[in-house]
């Protein structure tokens, strides 16, 4: 089923698969692996995995194709490649493989990288902010041509395969706004002056001008209206807000802000998973976000929220 084939209000929900070795999602095997992760994802209702794209870690294309070989519903969903890292064209033919595999349940994200030791490791430039976001843009629209050619083989089964650009700064947000079909809020940005590669989150009003910002370039170009996504840092319940808003704040000395992060999009606690599920409704009402994803950590307490999502859904 494709994005503009479900309920547009309907909350999705994802989750990372982790990596090779670690802890996996339901936390009673050290050697939880992405497979395993896969499985327990499908069963507890998520409708997305997710992988991400860092080198030293593991090839998100690689364990989405395992995970793929082991569920028959979950989408898989890459969040998101660095795109320097890609050929478009070769993109194109591994997504288009892995969707014909998978029975047409991929998602390609796409991001401008953030990491410049990774870039350096593997011999990958990483030129100025503005250089990266013109760059992304251009591999989005290639990777999208190849994928719409109805010459292109193997043909994916998806028409079109969904294509999501992660982003938060205005540059990057004015590609996702116009290339992409969904906006994945990234909810950090580079802190101005500091290295490369340094970030930090941004506060609730800065969320509400940059939605304001990708709702008002959709418009103008006669788009339809954008679908948000966001990544969730942390999901905790059995606490509140100010709780993991402090303790972020004392984590990061200082960095990020108790007060900008107590009521963000890109954190979720609560007392129970009943009112994290009436936040999220909320938020979705707010910023029209309604897809939602988390790291492995906090799989399960996403999973016992999704499941209240569900139930207040009907």
């Amino acid at each position: 089923m494709t994005d503009g084939e479900r309920d547009p209000s309907r909350l999705r929900f994802g989750v990372n698969l982790g990596r090779l070795g670690t802890l996996g999602p339901t936390g009673d095997d050290p050697f939880g692996s992405p497979v395993e992760a896969a499985r327990w994802a499908e069963e507890a209702g998520f409708d997305v995995v997710t992988t991400a794209d860092h080198f030293g870690s593991t090839s998100p294309l690689v364990m989405l194709a395992a995970a793929a070989v082991v569920t028959t519903r979950v989408r898989l969903r890459t969040y998101v490649l660095d795109y320097a890292f890609w050929n478009p064209g070769l993109l194109a033919r591994d997504v288009a493989t892995l969707d014909v595999l998978s029975a047409g349940r991929v998602e390609v994200g796409l991001g401008a990288g953030h990491k410049p030791l990774e870039h350096e490791a593997v011999g990958v430039p990483f030129p100025p902010f503005r250089e990266r976001v013109a760059g992304m843009a251009a591999f989005a629209r290639e990777l999208r041509r190849h994928l719409d050619d109805p010459e292109f083989r193997p043909t994916p089964v998806q028409r079109p395969v969904p294509l999501q650009i992660g982003a938060m700064s205005v540059a990057a947000l004015e590609v996702a706004a116009t290339v992409g079909g969904t906006v994945a809020l990234a909810g950090a940005v580079q802190v101005a002056g500091a290295p490369a590669g340094t970030l930090t989150l941004v506060g609730l009003d800065t969320v509400d001008e940059r939605v304001a910002l990708v709702r008002d370039l959709r418009s103008a170009r006669g788009l339809p209206p954008a679908t948000f996504d966001a990544l969730l840092q942390q999901v905790l319940l059995g606490s509140t807000p100010l709780d993991l808003a402090g303790a972020w704040e004392e984590e990061s000395q200082g960095a990020i802000k108790a007060a900008d992060i107590v009521d963000s999009p890109f954190f979720l606690a609560a007392p129970t998973a009943q009112e994290a599920a009436a936040e999220l409704l909320r938020r979705r009402d707010r910023w029209g976000i309604t897809s939602w994803c988390t790291h492995a950590p906090s799989g399960p307490a996403l999973a016992e929220v999704l499941a209240a999502v569900r139930s207040l859904e009907g």
